[in-house]
Order: structure tokens, then C-alpha cells, then sequence
């Protein structure tokens, strides 16, 4: 208790690129200096402190720096936490590239220490309600081209989600993975209808189009091939709104 009054109080936000994402929690730590710990390319510049690491796969892969830096090893409920974070920022490692190595030396300390990548596995892909099951299907039914087949744009709404179940029944990652395996695409666009008035507009690049620059000129951020934004109207609208967006993009 004596050691525990005599450090200084602090925030650390991580995996944030605005400070708008940290939702309600930004009254309780207004007064606190804060550490930011992040991997976005882009967003805004907030924090007393930064630390911001693109080529990171992951924070969770910072996360696991510092904890061998102190030096120390992660616990094996650790590693399992870390791993699991790293593998569904990476798509279970099927969005690295070339010179990756760093990453899967960093999986095989994770695995060393205890983690299970089967477990991890199952813990992302298995475990589902037929309800987002069901959903997923209707996201992939409803999917449509645009630029001669190299945009796929599908769509959820409030009401999908309540007719269906519940929003635990949401399965954007999975609607991603499928989308893109379709021959000749090279975005995905996955708008979700959300409270408010408001979407949120997911968008995947299979490496030919930067999507990250997108979602900026939308006032979102992520990554080359990974971003997102979410914009006041209707699912009409915002498609609309979009479309004219990758028009540039795609070559008109």
C-alpha cells in the first residue's frame, strides 16, 4: 500500500488512433496524464507520451515487447491473451508480408510460453449462434459489384441484428475473408448500420488499393489494407457517399 501511494497516477490507451475511441471512459481520465501505445497509421495525435509503432503487426506484439523487456516472460494465461490479440489484428496471420519473420519468432516465444494456436483458433472461429451464422450468409447473399467486379459492398442494419439475435451475432471478419477470395476483387466494403443515425463503413484491400487513405478522407483511419470510418445517414447514403469515394481509386 505504501509503494502502491507513492506512484503517480496514469492512462494508457492502446490500440486507439483517436481519442474519441476510448468512448466514455474520457471523463475519467481527463485529469491524468496519459501514455498512448499504438499501431494505426493514421488518426490523430493525442497523449502526453507516444509510443506508436506502424510496423507492428499488432499492439498486442508491443504489449509482449515490454513484458520481455522488463525482462521478464509472459504467464501462459498471458501469452494466451497476446497471441489471440495478434493473431485477429493479422486475420490469423494471412495479412503479413514479406520480411514477417519477427512477428512468428514473436508466436513461437507466445507458443513457448503456454499459448495454444489451436485454442486461439477456436476462440475466434468457433463457439458461434446459428443466429451469426444466419447473418453471415445474408451479408454474403446481399453482396454487390461495382467497378467491373473489383468492389464488393454489403450492408447490415439494426434490424437484421434483431430479427436475428443479438449484436454478438456479428461476423464482419468472417464476411471479409470470404468476400475477398472472390476472383478479381480488390476491396471489400462492409457498411453496418449503427444507433444514432450513424454507420460504420469496414473496408479490405487485397493489397492493390490503400484503403487506409480512405477511411482518412472519411475522418477514420487504419491501414493500407485494413480501415474503417463511421459517418452520420443512411445505409443508402453512405453507400452512395462511398462509391463516389473509390471512384478515383478504382480509375473512375
Amino acid at each position: 500500500e505504501g509503494l502502491a501511494a507513492g506512484l503517480a497516477k496514469g492512462a494508457v490507451i492502446v490500440d486507439c488512433s483517436t481519442a474519441d475511441r476510448v468512448g466514455e471512459m474520457d471523463r475519467a481520465i481527463e485529469e491524468l496524464p496519459v501514455l498512448v501505445i499504438d499501431h494505426h497509421t493514421s488518426g490523430e495525435v493525442f497523449g502526453d507520451v507516444r509510443w506508436v509503432v506502424p510496423q507492428a503487426p499488432s499492439v498486442t506484439y508491443l504489449i509482449q515487447r515490454l513484458i520481455e523487456e522488463y525482462p521478464d516472460r509472459p504467464t501462459p494465461e498471458e501469452a494466451d491473451l497476446l497471441l489471440f490479440g495478434l493473431a485477429r489484428d493479422t486475420g490469423f496471420f494471412r495479412h503479413l508480408v514479406e520480411k514477417s519473420g519477427f512477428a512468428f519468432e514473436a508466436v513461437a516465444r507466445l507458443v513457448d510460453g503456454g499459448a495454444s494456436p489451436r485454442k486461439t483458433y477456436r476462440m475466434i472461429h468457433s463457439g458461434w449462434e446459428l443466429s451469426k451464422a444466419r447473418l453471415l450468409a445474408l451479408s454474403i447473399q446481399r453482396a454487390e459489384q461495382a467497378f467491373r467486379g473489383r468492389v464488393l459492398l454489403t450492408w447490415q442494419t439494426l434490424e437484421d441484428l434483431r430479427s436475428m439475435g443479438s449484436k454478438a451475432a456479428r461476423g464482419s471478419d468472417e464476411v471479409y475473408r470470404i468476400l475477398q477470395a472472390v476472383q478479381g476483387v480488390e476491396v471489400v466494403a462492409f457498411i453496418q448500420e449503427e444507433p444514432q443515425g450513424r454507420c460504420s463503413v469496414g473496408l479490405r484491400s487485397n493489397g492493390t488499393c490503400d484503403v487506409g487513405s480512405l477511411a482518412r478522407s472519411m475522418g477514420g483511419g487504419g491501414h493500407v489494407p485494413a480501415a474503417g470510418y463511421t459517418a452520420p445517414g443512411r445505409i443508402a447514403d453512405i453507400r452512395e457517399q462511398l462509391l463516389q469515394a473509390l471512384t478515383p481509386l478504382m480509375g473512375g
